[in-house]
């Protein structure tokens, strides 16, 4: 059982940097919101990444079958669902004028803390094809045990997988707030409309997909 948990728990590490290391719409945006709001916005935003893969990590630990039929079915209509989330998501920031955030009302700051941890967690999760990931890695590091301590087994795994994501996206907001004391507002406005137009190139090549497909 000790080599259980041991395995499971650097495992779970590895997995969670893995399954987060891939600079996708939620990466700039989080690098995005660290250089505008400060590293705890970056933080925020990462941390609602780490939640929904771990969401994928659960499902795919507790019935990878079940979940590939329904994302065999629906794969067309979550490329779609994606595709406009990621699009709205391109206008916005094409569209807002670069900024530091200095809001002084603390029910604002709340509020605002769960709408960035809301928006990344849909973010990441309008892409299914993590599952793929998943699948793999759990296979690589025999990760999927059938012990008598099943479910808190499950549970100690999926700690050790969020805890690996949560690594990365401390990293990544500690390196990018060292350089946001160098950006200009001139420079923030063209990183902005520059990730926005990569969100919307992504958005695009997810509604032909769809299009081409029916």
């Amino acid at each position: 059982m000790k080599e259980i948990l041991l395995s499971n728990a650097l495992g779970g590490i590895i997995i969670g940097i893995l399954t987060s290391c891939p600079m996708g719409p939620v990466g700039v945006l989080c690098i995005r919101r660290t250089l505008h709001r400060g590293r705890q916005a970056g933080l925020i935003t990462g941390i609602g990444a780490a939640l929904s893969d771990v969401t994928y990590a659960a499902l795919v630990y507790l019935g990878v079958g079940l979940l590939l039929d329904l994302i065999k079915t629906y794969e067309q209509t979550l490329t779609l669902l994606g595709s406009l989330i990621i699009l709205v998501f391109g206008a916005f920031l094409y569209f807002s004028p670069p900024h530091y955030d200095t809001k002084d009302s603390e029910q604002a700051n709340h509020f605002s803390r769960w709408k960035m941890l809301l928006s990344s967690y849909a973010l990441t999760f309008s892409n299914p094809l993590i599952v793929f990931f998943f699948i793999a890695f759990f296979g690589r590091y025999q990760f999927v045990h059938d012990a008598p301590y099943y479910w808190w087994v499950f549970a100690y795994s999926m700690i050790f997988i969020l805890l690996g994501a949560l690594l990365w996206w401390l990293g990544i907001t500690w390196l990018i707030s060292h350089f946001r004391s160098k950006m200009s507002l001139a420079s923030m406005r063209l990183f902005n409309r520059i990730v926005a137009l990569l969100f919307v190139a992504v958005a695009i090549g997810g509604v032909v997909s769809f299009l081409y497909s029916h």
